[in-house]
């Protein structure tokens, strides 16, 4: 597995991605592209095999980034995807301060994995997630 930074045709595959990932709840391609395209966004790629089994969207706002999406494909899970997509965007970004992240509340793997990594947890957002209806937990890490 490498880590890759997005390119455009890559749009199609991280759309498969999320579909398997996130079902109804998945961002549109249209989104997935503008996304890419917006400034201060940085998204990259778990790549393996000639395919996509990771995705991170990350923006940058002077000296403050955000985990604005992550997923990776079930069967490849638990092998520190996530955790390499994560440190790379915070690693490829010298001046950050602080990142911050949204995390579904009964997303219990991914909050020990983002408490591992330094992640405090700071707030919620009632209501926030849709397919179930679930709060988000809002995390932030001091770098």
């Amino acid at each position: 597995m490498i880590v890759i930074k997005m390119l455009p045709e890559h749009i199609d595959g991280v759309k498969g991605l999320l579909d398997i990932c996130f079902g109804e709840s998945a961002w549109s391609a249209e989104a997935i592209r503008s996304q890419m395209e917006k400034p201060g966004s940085y998204c990259w790629l778990a790549w393996e095999s000639d395919r996509v089994i990771g995705y991170l969207a990350f923006e940058q706002i002077v000296d403050e980034g955000s985990i604005v999406e992550i997923a990776v494909h079930p069967d490849f899970r638990r092998q520190g995807i996530a955790r390499k997509l994560i440190t790379t965007a915070w690693d490829d970004h010298k001046d950050l301060s602080v990142v911050f992240l949204e995390v579904r509340e009964g997303n219990t793997a991914a909050i020990a994995l983002y408490e591992k990594l330094g992640f405090e947890r700071i707030g919620e957002r009632k209501g926030y997630y849709d397919h179930p209806k679930e709060n988000a937990m809002i995390m932030r890490k001091d770098i």
